[in-house]
């Protein structure tokens, strides 16, 4: 590897990295949104007795759409519920000389509030101690399923960033040991002519600067080009358009910062034990 390519691949590594990363972890956050949202399509139904009126039903119904853990309430009148059954069935209304069925709702919890157990059994007993209430149905094992998966994906993201991050430094520690080795007869010049080891560092640290710069900048570059063929010709899940383009956004900007600071370390790591084999 030549003196002038290692500045060109450490710049070229870290660009890769910065656009994966900013990539996968927006591919991510959204896949997790998508999860999470899944807690507020399941429904939870809560049937009243008998004997309660539309009124008593619409009131209760109206008193519930202020509850924090609710996303949702829908009123099913029981004349409609029962016309849906014999339709399904395909079954004569005359069948029935009485409607055997109660006013009943389906409430759509949001989905934070879905993701904690002990909620949903706070929920549950709120609505069973109520008196016009006669029966309520919670999937729970639905809701819990779901926030299994929602945590084990959660798990697998932070594993695979961490793994990126992980290959990032070694890569780098590698490249900057070269930078080093390929720098180490000027510095050992500049030793000998009672340069301080500080000040050697230092321009050391402003080769690798460069590097970093510039990968920050063509980052920037390319990830505009991205988002914008995203918006006008992709566009893949116009549902998530606005969570994948933040999350890119916000997630390269921070792993620039974060890539600084490693590069950093790195090189202060590298040149002070590369420098001590003197």
């Amino acid at each position: 590897m030549k003196k002038d390519s290692t500045r060109l691949v450490i710049t070229f590594v870290m660009l890769i990295f910065l656009l994966v990363i900013s990539l996968s972890t927006s591919i991510l956050y959204t896949v997790n949104n998508y999860l999470e949202s899944k807690r507020s399509n399941v429904p939870v139904f809560v049937f009243f007795k008998d004997n309660v009126s539309k009124e008593q039903a619409l009131l209760y119904a109206n008193s519930l759409k202020t509850h924090p853990g609710v996303k949702s309430v829908k009123f099913i009148d029981k004349s409609q519920a029962l016309l849906d059954i014999l339709s399904k069935l395909n079954l004569p209304q005359q069948q029935f000389s009485e409607n055997p069925l109660p006013y009943s709702l389906e409430i759509f919890l949001k989905p934070q509030f879905a993701a904690e157990p002990s909620n949903i059994n706070s929920i549950e007993k709120t609505f069973k101690s109520n008196s016009l209430i006669d029966e309520v149905r919670i999937p729970k094992g639905l809701f819990a399923n779901i926030s299994q998966t929602t945590l084990t994906f959660k798990e697998f993201s932070y594993v695979l960033i961490g793994v990126f991050i992980l290959l990032e430094i070694i890569i780098l520690a590698l490249l900057l040991k070269i930078t080093y080795e390929h720098k180490r007869d000027s510095y050992d010049k500049l030793k000998l002519l009672g340069i301080k080891r500080v000040k050697i560092f230092l321009m050391f640290l402003k080769h690798i600067f460069l590097s970093w710069f510039f990968a920050s900048l063509l980052a920037v570059i390319l990830g505009s080009i991205i988002m914008f063929l995203y918006i006008n010709y992709i566009n893949l899940v116009p549902v998530y358009q606005n969570d994948i383009l933040i999350s890119f956004g916000a997630s390269g900007g921070l792993y620039i910062v974060f890539s600084f600071i490693i590069l950093m370390v790195l090189s202060l790591f590298v040149f002070f034990i590369e420098d001590e084999k003197i």
